[in-house]
């Protein structure tokens, strides 16, 4: 059975159970918790881990252990694996680039945003914790939770420039999107590709999918979130991008 590591609420992660999923290709999901799934990951393979990026760390998640011995470490391998015989068309030289491009110049910035808000709910984590991992797991972040947060505080750098910073380029993403759909009404191409799955995926946290609208794990709810937090989900919901892209979990994910 191909093992996936996970971080379970991760739209990267997110990304690549989705095609896992969409292509029937079985496997066995290991979700964890922030620091824990890197944890999980060196452990796993043995100290190697992946290949660091801008984006993620030679021990960031998804992690794919195929049913033949190769480990994939990157959420676009994992695509192009679950596709198969289908990744000429699903992940062609046309819709690559701009999977590329939500990977690395949008996908950072929600995560961003996300847990920026987050980390400023009390007890947040704990009932992520909850609904996401076991009972064993959950215990133990809640007696390590200060080494939690400091982890994702300083990997992510959260600060207000930060925060500020990853808003203006989300909004530049999602209204440039906006733009691409009003002007061709499709993303790249008139078939659902991985360039339309990327896209809903990497903006997941900050529309809040649930599990009822197709998200495989379980994000905050959207009546938990404080004012601030509430008005950026709800506006994102409402613009055509989030409109989009919650179209897309409708029709392809649930």
């Amino acid at each position: 059975m191909n093992r996936l590591i996970t971080l379970a609420f991760s739209h990267y992660n997110e990304k690549a159970r989705w095609a896992l999923e969409r292509f029937a290709v079985p496997f066995e999901e290991h979700p964890y918790l922030p620091f824990f799934c890197s944890m999980a990951v060196a452990v796993s393979t043995r100290g190697r881990g992946g290949a660091a990026d801008r984006t993620s760390s030679r021990y960031s998640t998804p992690v794919l252990f195929t049913d033949h011995g190769d480990v994939l470490t990157d959420s676009t391998e994992i695509v192009r694996f679950a596709a198969g015989s289908d990744s000429e068309s699903f992940l062609s030289a046309d819709v690559a680039p701009l999977v590329d491009h939500y990977g690395d110049q949008f996908g950072p910035y929600t995560r961003v945003l996300a847990y920026w808000h987050v980390l400023r709910h009390p007890g947040m984590i704990e009932q992520l914790a909850d609904a996401n991992v076991s009972r064993r797991q959950a215990r133990v972040v809640r007696g390590l939770l200060p080494l939690v947060r400091s982890n994702l505080q300083n990997f992510l750098n959260l600060s207000e420039p930060s925060r500020d910073r990853a808003m203006a380029r989300f909004q530049e993403e999602l209204d440039a999107t906006a733009t691409r759909l009003e002007q061709n009404h499709y993303l790249c191409g008139d078939q659902f590709t991985a360039a339309y799955l990327t896209f809903a995926a990497l903006l997941a946290p900050v529309l809040c999918v649930t599990p009822e609208e197709g998200y495989g794990a379980v994000l905050p709810s959207i009546d938990a979130l404080d004012a601030e937090a509430r008005k950026l989900v709800e506006e994102t919901r409402a613009h055509p991008a989030g409109q989009f892209a919650l179209r897309m979990y409708a029709e392809h994910r649930r």
